[in-house]
């Protein structure tokens, strides 16, 4: 069974290559996650935000976690995003996922109505007390509206099955208040804001899900082994790095831009999940000019 000690280090918030039809691309996936690979990523968490999880049906994600299982092996963990709006289907979903291979499961709360704190607490553990795979809470208020209640992730955290958070929230206080609030749990704190990175684990993030592993996976990868080795230089100097990657890419809606940049790397195509939208053409040669210009290899 995974632990949160399994969470430490740099895992890709995967994007979903698909074609104009929109279904998935399998070979774009093979050579999406031999990049990941080959750049240092620990684990491969699809069909988050950066892979469009929401838009697609639960059997595409179920699909896509089956393809990553097959090309990785047993040799990089997989957390996929579930997504549900009831106990019942979060339960369902997180058992056809572990089917298809998964080691844990990345979980939201339930968005489109308003939750109070109680409310999210409940809801994780109902969902923890019938889940045959570990939950990785997942904040991200900007995609669901509902900010997860630091005391709610400190209770949370002292339930077997709840494993760690990734906070996406961009709010450095809030991260510092889950860290605080879970110091004696056995869970892990990652964040999904790359520029953040090296920050969040200064203060005690054991790692990240990010959706810029899925270009630059080296540039996370030095980050966390030069913190790890004290090395501020070298870790600052990787930061600035992701920064201006991350900023380039922060274009059109998420995550148009990464889309764009991974079809410009020669990854596969710059579609969205349907009905979203990509980045116009002049977009997406803006981007590959100031790619090409960082130096970011194809």
């Amino acid at each position: 069974m995974v632990t949160s000690a399994d969470l430490h280090g740099v895992h890709v918030a995967l994007a979903t290559p698909i074609g104009p039809d929109g279904d998935l691309d399998p070979a774009a996936l093979d050579r999406l996650l031999a990049r990941i690979i080959d750049g240092g990523g620990d684990g491969i968490s699809p069909t988050g935000s950066t892979g469009e999880g929401p838009r697609l049906s639960r059997a595409q994600r179920v699909e896509v976690t089956r393809q990553v299982r097959k090309h990785v092996g047993g040799d990089r963990l997989v957390v996929p995003g579930a997504s549900a709006l009831t106990v019942a289907d979060a339960v369902a979903e997180i058992g056809e996922l572990a089917e298809a291979g998964a080691d844990a499961v990345l979980l939201a709360p339930p968005s489109y109505y308003p939750i109070p704190a109680a409310g999210v607490t409940a809801f994780y553990r109902a969902v923890e007390a019938d889940a045959v795979l570990p939950i990785v809470l997942y904040n991200i208020p900007s995609m669901t509206k509902i900010v997860l209640p630091p005391e709610s992730v400190g209770e949370l955290a002292t339930l077997p099955g709840i494993i760690g958070i990734k906070d996406s929230s961009r709010d450095f206080e809030y991260l510092q208040t889950i860290l605080y609030a879970t110091t004696d749990a056995d869970f892990a704190v990652l964040t999904g804001s790359d520029t953040m990175l090296l920050a969040s684990l200064t203060v005690g993030a054991v790692g990240t899900i990010a959706g810029s592993v899925n270009l630059v996976p080296e540039l996370g990868r030095e980050i966390y082994d030069a913190s790890l080795a004290g090395d501020l230089g070298r870790a600052r100097s990787a930061q600035r790095k992701l920064h201006d990657v991350v900023m380039a890419c922060r274009v059109g809606p998420p995550p148009a831009g990464w889309k764009a940049a991974l079809a410009w790397a020669g990854v596969g195509a710059a579609d969205p999940v349907p009905p979203a939208v990509g980045l116009t053409t002049a977009e997406q040669q803006t981007l590959g000019a100031r790619l090409e210009a960082l130096g970011i290899g194809r």
